[in-house]
């Protein structure tokens, strides 16, 4: 078992480096990154959600010069950090598109820009989403019923 204070220590790490939790604990040697993401979901500062990391322009350039280098994927992904499956994806998108293709997409992007609608049909956030973001449940969502 961990002591609280290798917790917050992993966390504090996690929030002042630019790692992953997958490279975090590759690095603090833990089994699995299950228990750190449970850790960071406890923490007020990461709102209570789990969010897919974006990974830097940085290590998809990397992934894409080890792969081109001659190193299998399944090695490059072993050594940047990342899944086998997202240095698949990043050469797949190279091989097609370039470099332009490795640029990190804005996920809101593509999601309609329409204002928010209260129980009311008035536009803005309800008082009981409002309330549940303040708490930092896990379970909030904008949308109301």
């Amino acid at each position: 078992m961990f002591s609280p204070e290798e917790r917050q220590r992993a966390v504090e790490l996690y929030f002042t480096t630019p790692m992953t939790t997958a490279q975090m604990v590759k690095h603090l040697g833990y089994p699995t990154s299950q228990r750190l993401e449970r850790w960071l979901a406890k923490d007020p500062r990461y709102a209570g959600h789990m969010a897919k990391p974006i990974i830097p322009l940085e290590t998809r350039t990397k992934a894409i010069e080890l792969v081109l280098g001659g190193m299998q994927q399944k090695q490059a992904a072993r050594q940047l950090g990342v899944s086998i499956g997202a240095v698949h994806n990043w050469v797949k998108a190279y091989r097609k598109d370039g470099m332009a293709a490795l640029q990190p997409r804005n996920r809101n992007a593509a999601k309609p820009t329409s204002p928010r609608r209260d129980e009311a049909g008035m536009p803005g956030t309800s008082a009981m989403a409002r309330r549940r973001c303040a708490a930092g449940s896990r379970n909030w969502s904008w949308r109301t019923r």
